[in-house]
């Protein structure tokens, strides 16, 4: 090959790789759009900054908190049962009130893109409006029971203690395939079973209610709640759970509950004292809903004092 048929082979090399990166770029473009491959290449090394988390304390140990988005845009997430905030998570509308002990994590997300988390511990020694609130509740048994000052602790009391207890609940998701959502399951100790809550969103709001029906005053130093319907991974991811739990007795505010999403037990300690007909109150102030579940109902498969 001569000198001038090598030039025009180089010529004709060089053309070809030409036409075949201007053929990738038509595809690139026609298939994405120019905005979007613009977009592709903007937001390859964009970042969201994660939020920032404001508390002002009260005088009973409670803490307000606010969560502040950084960012132009994006959605804030929050958990208060410690596990990562994700978009099943509770979505930040306001300031919001944290009266126990619990670790808050949150983060910004948008779309496919997710800030690092931003994470407090909050430590509530005392809280003294709730133990206001169940001298008072106490104060008031005293006067009006003409029973003896001496108390039990309800496990003593030689029965089961769920045979001790009356329930009732707001509302209750109807019977599916033969399979029933009503507040007795939370007292069969069986994990398969759970109270639904049956009316439309996510049940915020709704609550099932204990009143009991012993002989004899007693004791009840805390409470075992299996959350969600445990019944299988499959049955707990696709109902929604409660992660705040607030509890009433005989109508008097007594504290929040912050549960776990998980469906495990979970303990809470407390005191007080119950005679014949006293009402022990849980409701629905928070959930984490099942993202596979069009009617977002919200599940507790027990709950079984001590």
């Amino acid at each position: 090959m001569n000198k001038i048929s090598v030039l025009k082979f180089n010529r004709l090399k060089m053309i070809r790789q030409v036409l075949l990166a201007s053929f990738l770029v038509v595809l690139v473009v026609t298939g994405t759009g120019c905005s979007d491959l613009f977009k592709m290449i903007v937001n390859r090394n964009s970042q969201l900054l994660q939020p920032e988390i404001t508390t002002v304390t009260n005088e009973d140990g409670s803490s307000e908190v606010t969560i502040v988005n950084p960012n132009q845009e994006g959605t804030i997430y929050y958990t208060l049962d410690g596990v990562e905030p994700l978009t099943n998570s509770k979505v930040y509308e306001g300031p919001f009130m944290i009266k126990q002990t619990t670790t808050l994590k949150t983060r910004v997300i948008l779309e496919n893109k997710m800030s690092a988390i931003t994470t407090q511990q909050f430590t509530i020694t005392q809280n003294t409006s709730s133990l206001e609130n169940s001298t008072n509740m106490n104060a008031m048994q005293n006067e009006t029971s003409s029973e003896s000052d001496q108390t039990v602790m309800i496990e003593n009391l030689g029965v089961d203690v769920n045979t001790l207890f009356d329930v009732t609940a707001t509302s209750s998701l109807s019977p599916m395939s033969g399979y029933y959502y009503t507040p007795w399951n939370l007292l069969d100790y069986d994990w398969s079973t759970a109270w639904v809550e049956g009316v439309s969103g996510n049940g915020i709001g709704e609550s099932v209610s204990f009143t009991y029906m012993g002989t004899e005053m007693s004791q009840i130093v805390g409470v075992e709640i299996v959350n969600g319907y445990a019944k299988s991974d499959k049955s707990f991811y696709e109902n929604g759970c409660v992660t705040q739990l607030g509890m009433y007795v005989n109508g008097t505010y007594v504290q929040t509950l912050y549960l776990s999403s998980t469906p495990t037990a979970q303990y809470y300690d407390f005191y007080f004292v119950v005679a014949s007909g006293d009402v022990i109150t849980f409701m629905i102030e928070s959930v984490s809903e099942g993202p596979n579940d069009g009617e977002y109902d919200t599940a507790i498969s027990e709950i079984t004092f001590f």
